[in-house]
């Protein structure tokens, strides 16, 4: 690791270290009476997992020289551990605290949209991972893009939707199971779209956009389903399977996509 590089490594990790050191403790601290312990065992179990897709992928698909170097492996598990820290802040300003609406209120809905945006989050990071690239730059660089890009088509389903009130004012399980499933596909898409190696800006532009287009796809089929699916007053809602059935479809057809490339 270079003189430059190591700074990097030493303020991602004293951001992740920070940052999760005091969700954990507050999500700890949680009453009782709410029964946490089940949403939160769920919660951690998802964060260790999309931690772990990254630290596998780092393993086994990174550039050589990080592969071979603990310290390139700790510095971009740092880097994956602000990106998640990013991630949730940001679902916190979007309507969905993974604080306070998945583990403080007894709202599993809630718990689900957590779970979607970290792993969805975490599979963006581990794509921008694969690869060889010539500085830390080049594999930061086209992360971040992934993961702006997958808070800000979420950003446009609560918009468009009001999908984050269905979850946190109405507790609709399906709601969350949707957006979760839709995270995690939008994920796959946007971290096969960041994946590979390294050969200029104007070409990790290209590749973005030639591979992930399909994200706009079903963000695009996203907003009228959720229009339809939306309990209302007025209409009772669908049947539970026809309401989480596209979770499921959402990440075949991502999946589908990743085949297919």
């Amino acid at each position: 690791m270079s003189e430059e590089e190591f700074p990097v490594a030493i303020g991602a990790g004293a951001v992740a270290v920070v940052y999760w050191a005091a969700w954990l403790r507050d999500a700890g601290h949680t009453s009782l009476l709410v029964r946490p312990a089940g949403r939160l065992t769920g919660l951690i179990l998802c964060l260790l997992g999309g931690l772990g897709i990254v630290f596998a992928t780092l393993l086994t698909w990174a550039d050589p020289v990080v592969r071979a170097s603990p310290s390139y492996i700790l510095l971009f598990l740092a880097v994956a551990g602000v990106a998640l820290a990013v991630a949730t802040a940001v679902a916190a300003v979007l309507g969905v605290s993974p604080l306070d609406d998945a583990v403080r209120r007894p709202n599993p809905a809630a718990a689900f949209t957590t779970a979607g945006v970290w792993l969805g989050t975490s599979l963006t990071v581990a794509g921008a991972n694969v690869g060889r690239g010539d500085t830390i730059g080049t594999t930061i660089g086209p992360l971040a893009l992934g993961v702006v890009a997958l808070l800000a088509l979420w950003a446009v389903l609560a918009v468009a939707t009001g999908a984050i009130g269905s979850v946190t004012h109405d507790r609709d399980v399906p709601a969350g199971v949707r957006q979760a499933g839709l995270l995690i596909a939008w994920g796959l898409i946007l971290g096969r779209a960041t994946a590979g190696d390294w050969e200029s800006v104007a070409g990790t532009w290209e590749d973005f956009a030639n591979q992930g287009w399909p994200a706009l796809v079903l963000l695009a089929i996203a907003i009228p389903l959720e229009w339809w699916l939306r309990p209302r007053a007025d209409r009772p809602a669908p049947r539970w399977p026809a309401r989480i059935g596209p979770a499921l479809a959402y990440v075949l057809a991502a999946t589908s996509w990743l085949a297919w490339l």
